[in-house]
């Protein structure tokens, strides 16, 4: 299920999402709010006939925008704080795995492993910003507006990234090469998923600099319009490269025309 970033009032206006063809900056105005679940509605940003843009719905769109953003840095904080903790697993682990050790030492190594298993479920669920938590696999892609999306990525032990069962154990030599084994499995998955994360956060950076740019000329007052529609088609250049990025396919076959008018 995909959900839009938003906030309450002014924040939920959000850009028209371009895989809806026939419509966006090319058709010269804002189409109606459209409701998305009980998160956010959509809003394009108003391109006129005379090339006019409409700063409250840019600074609007900024703020959704550092909603997003907030969501992304705090899940990426979190994922390199459960990559330290895998880490220290793996340590644990390997010790354990001497078939010489005595009863007390190996007991304890098993009570460290466990205790850092709970750092890492506690993380993973105090990841969330804005009602969103992308690691505890409780969210769905998360709209972006303007294009793109963040991709959720489940941190939770025994899981799709993190296959190290929260019940694993070191209580023998062999349980503990398995443990072992799981959380360098674990630790692998890890870094691709953050680095997915970390991409789309970086295209979430570069748009609300558009965004940035668009309102400080805004509220300052563009010469002419013909500035306003200049900087109106570089964010709509953005976008198209977003979608590009992620999703070729669609944008080729559904939304040419979107492309095409940036150049009219």
């Amino acid at each position: 299920m995909a959900i839009s970033v938003s906030g309450a009032g002014p924040i939920s206006p959000a850009l028209q999402d371009l895989n809806t063809p026939g419509q966006g900056a090319a058709s010269g105005g804002v189409p109606p709010a459209q409701p998305n679940g009980d998160r956010t509605q959509a809003a394009a940003v108003s391109i006129g006939q005379n090339g006019s843009l409409d700063v409250g719905t840019v600074d609007a769109l900024a703020l959704s925008l550092n909603s997003a953003a907030g969501i992304a840095d705090l899940a990426i904080g979190a994922g390199k704080t459960v990559a330290g903790l895998l880490s220290a697993l793996q340590g644990q682990a390997g010790a354990a795995q001497d078939p010489t050790l005595d009863p007390a030492s190996r007991d304890g190594l098993n009570a460290d492993f466990k205790a850092t298993l709970a750092q890492i479920t506690t993380t993973v669920q105090q990841a969330g910003f804005d009602g969103v938590n992308l690691l505890d696999g409780t969210s769905g892609s998360l709209k972006i507006p303007g294009g793109g999306s963040l991709t959720p990525q489940d941190l939770t032990l025994g899981g799709p990234v993190l296959v190290l069962s929260p019940t694993a154990t070191l209580g023998s030599a062999g349980a503990a090469a398995q443990a072992l084994a799981d959380v360098n499995t674990s630790g692998a998955n890890l870094d691709q998923a953050m680095s997915a994360l970390a991409d789309q956060a970086s295209q979430i950076s570069a748009h609300g600099a558009i965004l940035g740019q668009l309102s400080t000329a805004l509220k300052a007052g563009l010469p002419s319009s013909a500035d306003a529609g200049a900087e109106g088609a570089r964010l709509l250049a953005l976008q198209v490269q977003q979608q590009l990025g992620v999703q070729p396919q669609p944008i080729a076959n559904q939304s040419p025309q979107l492309v095409l008018s940036l150049f009219r």
